[in-house]
């Protein structure tokens, strides 16, 4: 791992720390791949350049919480997607998020990553719950919110503006929720047997 770059958390197969310029080809591989972005509406892949986002890059903050991440293999070092921690908005709600390149779905990567940034943010923000918002036709990350004890609680479609619409889909999504009063109680216990553990997610309001 490079001087300039920062460990964040590790896993049993993963390291995430923060990104770096050097980093630039990775998410610009990432961010413009169809495969990736189809679900979060742009089905040719984002609009963007390897410039604009080595800029990006270079002014991000100090912070894990104001850095993109990168997930690379343990085992080698090689980088395979990009993730990124959140601060709790008004509302105490955390919205992390996770993309890995291609290649490298159906290894269970994706649920192994999440599982340590959701309780990333229980840990190390005082949010009241995380929230992810996979698409409707995504089922590996519905079933990675599900593996982690994600519960669905919603649903809803989000809409471009009118000046993106000819190179954006509108996104039908599931909203999922874990909550910080079930996680905690759920990770004491699995420290207690030593199990890795699933979150545990509250109960939609109302039911």
């Amino acid at each position: 791992m490079s001087p300039d770059h920062r460990l964040v958390f590790e896993t049993e197969r993963l390291i995430v720390r923060t990104a770096t310029v050097e980093d630039v080809d990775l998410i610009y591989a990432l961010w413009t791949n169809p495969q990736v972005m189809k679900n979060v509406g742009f089905p040719q892949g984002l609009r963007t350049t390897r410039s604009e986002l080595k800029e990006r890059l270079s002014k991000q903050g100090m912070t894990e919480f104001e850095s993109l991440l990168v997930v690379e293999l343990k085992a080698t070092g090689q980088a395979i997607g990009q993730c990124k921690l959140s601060c709790a908005d008004e509302e105490g709600i955390a919205e992390p998020d996770i993309k890995l390149m291609p290649e490298f779905w159906g290894h269970k990567y994706g649920v192994e990553a999440w599982r340590e940034l959701v309780a990333y943010q229980f840990t190390h923000t005082d949010c009241d719950a995380v929230h992810a918002t996979p698409n409707v036709e995504n089922i590996a990350s519905i079933k990675m919110q599900e593996a982690i004890g994600g519960v669905r609680i919603g649903e809803d479609v989000c809409q471009f503006p009118e000046s993106m619409r000819d190179y954006t889909t509108p996104v039908h999504y599931y909203i999922y929720r874990v909550c910080r009063a079930d996680w905690e109680p759920a990770a004491t216990a699995d420290r207690r047997t030593g199990q890795s553990g699933l979150a545990t997610a509250c109960s939609p309001p109302g039911a």
